[in-house]
């Protein structure tokens, strides 16, 4: 695709089929193409409300996709909302060479249809919180930033991303993204500490089945919406257990 300017556009319906007729293509092994023809097609797609100028920028991380789009795109959440499946789909066509870069090999690596499709298989449901593009977003307007899921690659969804994005009871803690951090962010790697995310194990402390449940826990006791992390780690054991070294 072709660098340069556009204005924020969404998929009518027959757009969204299109896209998830040639994403299904490209990953059966066939060819098809996601190009700046598509992505701007009168007959696909139609403008958002107001105009909005985007840039086609190459996003490295999430915590730089999420800091653009969150601007960009807020006007036309204002009107549309924040589950619009038209826009947060089309932004994923528009950066298509960011989201499935071509590899070292040559060829595009593409994921299951709800990375690309927003909320694929359900109306804005689970699947929305594996979004490549929604979910940037939505973690760089969380009350704090986490060093855990911004700084991973933009073009990927890492366990312990989805984890988090997926259990709507956890993001509602405000202090979540620095508890994060704290617990299996490693400042020296800067990477996320090894064991953190163990799908086939349950281990003390990891984020998929240890963290959750503990947090869990503590809300029959406390109320953690607003405590500050350090504040959950110095007055609740059960997580200051947790902290690795």
């Amino acid at each position: 695709m072709s660098t340069g300017q556009g204005i924020l556009r969404r998929f009518n319906e027959k757009g969204m089929a299109e896209f998830e007729r040639r994403l299904a293509t490209l990953r059966s092994g066939g060819h098809a193409f996601i190009d700046d023809t598509f992505v701007t097609n009168g007959a696909l797609t139609e403008p958002m409300i107001p105009e909005i100028p985007i840039d086609r920028q190459s996003f490295k991380t999430k915590r730089e996709a999420g800091s653009y789009l969150s601007e960009l795109s807020r006007p036309a959440r204002a009107i549309c909302g924040d589950d619009d499946r038209g826009m947060w789909t089309w932004l994923a066509a528009w950066y298509w060479d960011a989201v499935c870069p071509v590899g070292k090999d040559g060829h595009r690596r593409v994921l299951n249809l709800f990375h690309y499709v927003y909320g694929h298989g359900f109306s804005a449901g689970p699947n929305a919180s594996r979004h490549l593009i929604a979910v940037p977003v939505r973690l760089f307007e969380l009350p704090a930033k986490s060093k855990l899921m911004l700084e991973t690659p933009f073009h990927t969804m890492p366990k312990v991303v989805s984890e988090i994005t997926g259990r709507l009871a956890l993001t509602r803690i405000k202090a979540l993204p620095v508890l994060l951090d704290m617990l299996y962010w490693d400042p020296h790697t800067r990477k996320q500490k090894p064991g953190a995310v163990s799908p086939q194990t349950v281990t003390p402390g990891d984020l998929m089945h240890r963290l959750p449940a503990r947090l869990k826990q503590l809300e029959m006791t406390y109320d953690l919406v607003d405590l500050t992390a350090e504040k959950l780690l110095r007055r609740c054991p059960t997580i200051n257990a947790l902290h690795w070294h």
